[in-house]
């Protein structure tokens, strides 16, 4: 029996990667929908919600296996350096990737001061690069340029997941019957290169400061680490051609004469408007968040087991 809701199936883990597929889910995005977390509260009122306290990877697994029939694609979105997101998104991307189904993940990253986060998100990605076909990075600090800081804390999750959740529906909604949307199959292809970096700016400042933000928010790439970029818009402002021009002579220093640069707009009538960008890096490339296997690890490997993953031995005496 083909599960409902069409090719690709949206995982929601954790609590920002809930709200973020709950909020594709009630945007209308045509998709199939499961959530999934070791706190109840992320769970409350969504259907197809799945508590996963204690369930080791063969029930991961065949929870999956009625979801998956008919899938060509799967994306789990999670919030790594907490428990849930950290914990179980290795886990169900290893779980679908089994099925020979195309598995990516949508990763937000932690703040630079939750440094404590920082090396939990650090294997849950590495992790996630190995067992998924491509993952895209959110990096959460990127926000706090935008001067976000006298937000309340769990308002500035709440407004940022929002963000990404509008930049992603842009790319994830489907055009016309079961084809997906053109900017769909060019994320995928950009993803396929191993990792690629999502970044949104709010619009209700005005079209031009999001955009430069975002231009120079990619020379802030190191320049041989990019090979294509896709800049988008959602909502009611859309990308003009003097905008565009604009963002492309800028960027053309970065962009070289190999670089892929893909401009797209998704009008629809939200009150306000988002405009983001994708930047595809090549494979090796560093970014903020360090790579644990390099700078922590060394020679040593993270034990197979995800759950056992974090068990290492740093060298610290044990407290009484």
């Amino acid at each position: 029996m083909k599960a409902s809701g069409g090719r690709v199936l949206f995982v929601g883990v954790g609590t920002s990667g809930c709200r973020i597929v709950s909020l594709l889910q009630s945007q209308g995005v045509e998709a199939g929908y499961l959530y999934a977390s070791l706190d109840e509260e992320d769970l409350t009122g969504r259907e197809g919600s799945i508590d996963m306290n204690g369930w080791d990877d063969q029930e991961i697994a065949r929870k999956l296996d009625g979801q998956l029939v008919g899938r060509s694609v799967v994306f789990v979105v999670a919030g790594l350096g907490g428990t849930s997101g950290s914990n179980l998104a290795p886990r169900v991307s290893r779980a679908a990737s089994r099925y020979a189904i195309k598995a990516f993940a949508v990763s937000l990253l932690p703040f630079k001061y939750q440094k404590w986060m920082e090396y939990r998100a650090g294997v849950a990605l590495a992790k996630l690069k190995k067992y998924s076909d491509g993952v895209l990075v959110v990096d959460r600090e990127q926000f706090v340029e935008d001067s976000f800081e006298e937000l309340p804390l769990n308002r500035l999750y709440e407004m940022i997941d929002g963000k990404v959740a509008d930049a992603l529906e842009a790319l994830f909604r489907r055009q016309d019957g079961d084809q997906p949307a053109v900017e769909l199959r060019k994320l995928l292809k950009m993803m396929e290169t191993g990792q690629a970096t999502l970044e949104v700016r709010d619009l209700s400042q005005g079209f031009d400061d999001g955009l430069a933000a975002l231009v120079r928010r990619a020379y802030s790439l190191d320049p041989t680490s990019v090979d294509e970029l896709m800049i988008f818009s959602n909502g009611n402002r859309p990308i003009t051609f003097e905008q565009a021009q604009f963002s492309s002579e800028g960027l053309k220093n970065l962009l070289g004469d190999e670089m892929r640069l893909h401009y797209s707009s998704r009008i629809s009538e939200k009150t306000g408007s988002v405009i983001a960008m994708i930047a595809s890096i090549k494979g090796g490339a560093k970014m903020r968040i360090y790579d644990p296997l390099n700078e922590i690890l060394g020679a040593r490997t993270l034990d197979e087991e995800p759950e056992l993953g974090l068990s290492i031995d740093l060298g610290i005496g044990a407290i009484d």
